[in-house]
């Protein structure tokens, strides 16, 4: 068995009464739904902060594309697509 640490956290009895109807419905512990759930969620995040930080990194090193040219981008990708939507109609 893996080690583990005991932590605490205070929540609202709503986010309880649902951890709870969570966890009957799983067939699973509360506290392992609270590690699994933090769990995916930090990695989540992590993920997040590094494509954050390649983006900060990218712009730096002047990769970046200007926000008039992004727009210009953005408003043709749309345009093409709804062209396309309606030729399927």
């Amino acid at each position: 068995m893996t080690k583990s640490v005991v932590i605490t956290a205070r929540i609202t009895p709503t986010l309880y009464k649902k951890l709870t109807a969570y966890a009957k419905a799983a067939k699973r512990s509360k506290s392992w739904l609270v590690e699994d759930l933090i769990n995916r969620y930090i990695d989540n995040e992590i993920a997040v902060v590094e494509a954050v930080n390649v983006g900060i990194r990218e712009l730096d090193e002047g990769k970046g594309v200007p926000h008039e040219e992004a727009m210009r981008q953005l408003d043709a990708f749309i345009a093409k697509k709804r062209r396309e939507k309606r030729k399927a109609a």
